[in-house]
C-alpha cells in the first residue's frame, strides 16, 4: 500500500529528507544514557519533513493525523518523546497520552514524568532553544503553564468517561477548543473499532465504537482557532490487512518500520517459531513446561531467570474462560498428561 512516508519521498526526494538536520536539543534534551538509532533519526526526519511549514506540505491538512507503524522494542516512546519537544518549541504546551491499558499508562509515567526511574527519557535538566522546561502531569488543561510540557495520562475508557459525565478536575472538550492539544495514541490498533469492516468486528469491538475511535474524532476535530490539534499514532500491529483500516492510513503512515526491518538491522533477538497440531489448552501446557525447562536450565548454570510465557485469545471473554480452564488443568495436572503432550506432539517450524 502507498503510505505517507512514499509521499514524502517523491514530494521532496529521499537524498532530501536523509540530509534533514535534526534539532541539538534531540540529543541533549534526552536522558544521556539514550541514543538515537539511525532508523530513529529517519524517523524523525521524515516527522520534521511533514511538519515543517516552509516545505508546504503541513499546510495541506488543517490537522495533521500520523500512525507510526513501528516494530514492537523499536523505540515508540521515543519516538513520542521527540515529537513532543519539536511540537513545544512548534508552539504546543498541552499533550493527551492515552492507551486501552491502566499498566501502560503508569510505565509510562516513568518514561516522561519519573526522573528517578531508569526509563525516563528526558535530560536531568531539559533545555528547548535555550530555554529550561518542565515536564508536568495535569489532569486536565485548564489554567496550564504556558512554559511547560504539560501531560495528561489516561485510558481512551477514562477519557471517554470524563467527556460524558463531567467531573471535578477532569478533562473537558472545552480543553480542546481552548488551546491546541497534541493527541498521542499508544497500542493505536485498539482504536479503530469502527473502522473495521462491519462483519469484521467482535461484539466487544462492536461495543467500543462510541467509547474509542469516536471520541478520539470528536476532540481531535475541534477548533481552538490557534494552531490545529494533532492526533500521532503509535502501533506494531495495525491491522493493515482490513481493508477499511489500510484505506484509512493510506495518507497517514509517517514511518513504517517493519520487525523484518528491524531484525536484518541487528536489532532485534532471532526468533524461531513452532507450530504444534496440540489443542489450544495442551499448547498453553506445552508453553509452560517449556518454560519451566528453560528455567531449571538457567539455574544450572548459575543464573536466576524468570521465564514469561503469553497466552493470547480473541476477545477479553475467551481470554477469562481460558484462563480458567488452564488454572483448572493445572491444578489436576498428572505425569501421564506431560506424557501424552510429549507422545502427541507433531511439529512444523
Amino acid at each position: 500500500m502507498a503510505k505517507l512516508q512514499d509521499t514524502l519521498d517523491k514530494m521532496f526526494g529521499q537524498l532530501n529528507i536523509a540530509q534533514t538536520q535534526l534539532p541539538e536539543y534531540f540529543e541533549t534534551g534526552l536522558n544521556p544514557s539514550k541514543r538515537l538509532r539511525p532508523y530513529q533519526e529517519e524517523c524523525m526526519k521524515y516527522f520534521l519533513t511533514y511538519m515543517n511549514p516552509d516545505k508546504n506540505f503541513y499546510g495541506k491538512q488543517r490537522s495533521p493525523h500520523l500512525l507510526f507503524h513501528m516494530a514492537t522494542g523499536s523505540g515508540k516512546t521515543m519516538m513520542m518523546a521527540l515529537a513532543m519537544l519539536y511540537l513545544y518549541e512548534r508552539g504546543y504546551r498541552n499533550f493527551l497520552f492515552f492507551v486501552s491499558s491502566n499498566n501502560i499508562v503508569e510505565k509510562t509515567r516513568d518514561n516522561f514524568l519519573n526522573s528517578s526511574s531508569s526509563k525516563y527519557l528526558f535530560a536531568p535538566i531539559l533545555t528547548i532553544e535555550g530555554r529550561k522546561v518542565e515536564v508536568k502531569e495535569v489532569k486536565n488543561f485548564q489554567g496550564t503553564d504556558s512554559d511547560s510540557i504539560n501531560l495528561c495520562l489516561t485510558t481512551i475508557q477514562g477519557l471517554h468517561a470524563d467527556l460524558t459525565a463531567e467531573k471535578e478536575n477532569a478533562v473537558t472538550y472545552e480543553d480542546f477548543t481552548a488551546e491546541p492539544v497534541v493527541l498521542i495514541a499508544d497500542e493505536a490498533h485498539h482504536l479503530n473499532a469502527e473502522t473495521k469492516v462491519a462483519n469484521k468486528r467482535s461484539r466487544e469491538e462492536a461495543e467500543n465504537v462510541q467509547n474509542w475511535e469516536r471520541t478520539i474524532d470528536n476532540i481531535f476535530q475541534r477548533d481552538n482557532g490557534k494552531l490545529p490539534n494533532i492526533l500521532l499514532e503509535f502501533t506494531a500491529t495495525m491491522d493493515l490487512a482490513d481493508q477499511a483500516i489500510a484505506q484509512k492510513y493510506d495518507d497517514k503512515i509517517i514511518f513504517d518500520y517493519t520487525l523484518k526491518r528491524f531484525r536484518e538491522d541487528g536489532y532485534s533477538k532471532e526468533v524461531e517459531t513452532f507450530v504444534t497440531d496440540l489443542d489450544e489448552l495442551d499448547r498453553a501446557l506445552q508453553a509452560m513446561i517449556l518454560s519451566q525447562y528453560k528455567r531449571k536450565v538457567f539455574v544450572k548454570l548459575g543464573q536466576d531467570i524468570k521465564p514469561v510465557i503469553m497466552l493470547k485469545s480473541k476477545s477479553i471473554k475467551d481470554n477469562k474462560a481460558n484462563y480458567e480452564a488452564f488454572k483448572e488443568r493445572v491444578a489436576t495436572l498428572k505425569l501421564s498428561d506431560i506424557s501424552n503432550i510429549l507422545k502427541s506432539a507433531t511439529y512444523r517450524v
